[in-house]
């Protein structure tokens, strides 16, 4: 299979999480991430003035990937990930295994109806706190003074950072194309540094082998029908048939599912079809989406639910 990203590693295609990085890029250099890595253009200067350490990028745009990969393809010390950052950081690095992580401009979110969709929440400096090593940094870059300070408020109330510096119109190393313009115009921009001073364990969902799951049983094929629409709940784990679709020889099913652990949300499609007597229910393996517990509760719900 031809990757057409060459600098775009899928972690829901590795066997186990957290990842190790040190096989990653083959060396033990210090980790670096920037959250939100745009078209790529901050993070190819920071790379290439910094060929002694490892970069890792986050994105949830396709289109923020093509402009990246073509900017960074040439680059050893770079790696890109499609995913919501609050979940990527706390599943795929391990505890003190990230030297910095660097937010540059990030949508502020202001709408109270949307706070939930800030990176800058609670449950993500407990991630940092586990994430980076002992004397980590946090830095973000704004142009949103509350945001600033939202940020420092929230990152130092627990004791796990201090305030390195908050800086008005900072001559920063490296700058944005975003922010050089931003500037140009006279207006200002608001620099954060966190330093991590306590660490902190947290639950990962995942953690661990990356195992497909999968269910034989008995069913009664009738009740494939009722499922579309079907929700089942169990604690934070919530999952939605959206479809059921059966194949053209009538032997299998394909379901297409929503499921959510606590606010990450993912799409994937099961299948259903006899073997040997009984059924196999499990994970459609075009679709490969991260084995959390509500993915992996999906196969047992619905197994229950079409079971005889």
């Amino acid at each position: 299979m031809i990757k057409l990203y060459v600098k775009e590693i899928k972690p829901a295609e590795f066997d186990f999480l957290p990842l190790d990085w040190t096989g990653v890029f083959g060396n033990t250099n210090p980790l670096i991430v920037e959250i939100g890595f745009g078209s790529g253009e901050y993070l190819l200067e920071l790379a290439k003035r910094y060929p002694e350490k490892n970069f890792v990028g986050f994105e949830v745009s396709i289109t923020s990937m093509k402009k990246a990969n073509n900017r960074l393809k040439d680059l050893n010390n770079v790696r890109l990930v499609i995913t919501d950052a609050r979940f990527g950081m706390r599943e795929f690095f391990g505890p003190r295994t990230v030297e910095k992580v660097i937010m540059n401009f990030p949508v502020p979110w202001d709408k109270k109806s949307h706070e939930r969709r800030r990176v800058i929440v609670p449950e993500f400096f407990d991630t940092l706190a586990n994430v980076l090593v002992d004397g980590g940094t946090f830095e973000l870059a704004t142009d949103v003074r509350w945001y600033a300070e939202r940020t420092i408020e929230t990152g130092v109330e627990k004791g796990y950072f201090e305030l390195v510096e908050f800086v008005e119109n900072p001559d920063r190393e490296v700058k944005t194309r975003y922010e050089r313009k931003w500037l140009s115009y006279g207006r200002d921009i608001y620099s954060v540094t966190l330093r991590k001073v306590k660490h902190v364990e947290v639950e990962r969902l995942i953690g661990g082998h990356h195992e497909m799951p999968h269910i034989k049983c008995q069913v009664d094929e009738s009740k494939f029908s009722e499922l579309p629409g079907k929700v089942f709940k169990e604690g934070a784990k919530v999952v939605v048939i959206k479809g059921v679709y059966k194949s053209v020889d009538g032997g299998a099913y394909i379901l297409k599912v929503i499921s959510a652990d606590g606010d990450f949300q993912q799409h994937y499609y099961l299948v259903a079809y006899p073997d040997e007597g009984e059924w196999i229910i499990k994970l459609d393996s075009a679709s490969n989406p991260y084995r959390t517990p509500a993915v992996k509760w999906s196969v047992k719900a619905i197994a229950k639910f079409v079971g005889e």
